[in-house]
Order: C-alpha cells, then sequence, then structure tokens
C-alpha cells in the first residue's frame, strides 16, 4: 500500500505544515484586530468622556472668566467716573485760584494789609523802593512774586494731579486684594 514515492509524502506533510501555519497565523492576527478594535473603542469611550468632562469644566471657567471680566469692567467704568469727578474738582478749583489771583499773581495770606509795596527793612536801611523790584510795586501789598504765584499754581496741580492717580491707584489694589 505504499504506492506513493516519500517525497510526495514529505511534500505533502510541508504542505499540510504550511497550511497550518499560514492558517494559524490568520486566525492570530484575525484575533489581534479583534482585541485592537476592543482596544480602541474602550479608548474612545474614555477619550470620548474626558472630551464631556473638558466641555463642561471649560464652560465653568469661561463663565467664571467672563463674569471676573464683567466685575472688572465695572470696577474701571466707575473708577473713570470717579476720576472724571476728581478731575473736574480739581479743575474747577485751579481755575477759581486762577480767578482769585490779581493779574495773574496770588495774594499772601499772611502779608500785613496796612504795608503794602512799601517793604520793612530794618531801622537803619532804606525800605526798597518799587523800582527795586522786578515787577512793578504799584500793584496791591501782599501779592506774591509773578514767578512765585506761577510756581505754586503749577505745583498745585501737579500735587493735585499726584492725588488724584493715588486715589486711582489705591482703588485698583484695594479692588484685588478684595478678589
Amino acid at each position: 500500500m505504499d504506492f506513493l514515492p516519500w517525497q510526495v509524502k514529505v511534500g505533502a506533510g510541508v504542505i499540510l505544515a504550511v497550511a497550518l501555519i499560514g492558517g494559524y497565523f490568520a486566525w492570530a492576527n484575525h484575533q489581534q484586530g479583534i482585541g485592537e478594535d476592543r482596544a480602541t473603542a474602550a479608548c474612545n469611550l474614555k477619550i470620548d468622556t474626558q472630551k464631556k468632562e473638558a466641555a463642561t469644566t471649560l464652560a465653568k471657567e469661561t463663565a467664571r472668566v467672563v463674569a471676573t471680566e464683567r466685575a472688572l469692567q465695572d470696577f474701571k467704568n466707575h473708577q473713570e467716573v470717579k476720576d472724571a469727578d476728581n478731575k473736574s474738582r480739581v479743575a474747577s478749583l485751579t481755575a477759581r485760584l486762577r480767578d482769585l489771583a490779581v493779574n495773574g499773581r496770588l495774594l499772601d495770606p499772611h502779608a500785613d494789609p496796612g504795608c503794602g509795596g512799601s517793604g520793612s527793612g530794618s531801622s537803619g536801611t532804606a525800605p526798597a523802593g518799587p523800582g527795586n523790584r522786578p515787577d512793578n510795586g504799584a500793584d496791591a501789598g501782599g501779592l506774591l512774586s509773578a514767578d512765585l504765584s506761577r510756581l505754586l499754581q503749577r505745583l498745585t496741580v501737579e500735587a493735585d494731579t499726584i492725588n488724584n492717580a493715588y486715589i486711582s491707584c489705591r482703588a485698583d489694589a484695594e479692588a484685588v486684594r478684595v478678589k
């Protein structure tokens, strides 16, 4: 009964072994694909869950940022109104001070009204007359020099500007500390 040569038997065995090995690899690849699909589906599910959580967190944070921006804008608007009021108050007081000046010169509130422009030197010296002053002494007594008046007015405006800036910055700092 041995009518097939051994080479055919070995060839058939090799073909059968190759077919079995090929079938196994095909089956293993198929099983690997099923496992990968399951893992991918599980990862996609986790990713979708994370996306939903991230969207919820983003919506909450966006709402918080919008509320904070709105509060800051309201504070800024309120502070700008206060700043404008302070500036107009400074402008009106500066104008009032300018209106009180005589020929652009301020009155010395501590000057003796009876002295006028005569000067008050020591008893041994002659008083300085109107011709010795850079501004003609014909003006009423008790006036500060024009240079001193301009200096005081400029310094007053600068001090008021600094005070207004300080008030505004202080309000900003207090608002930041509260939040």
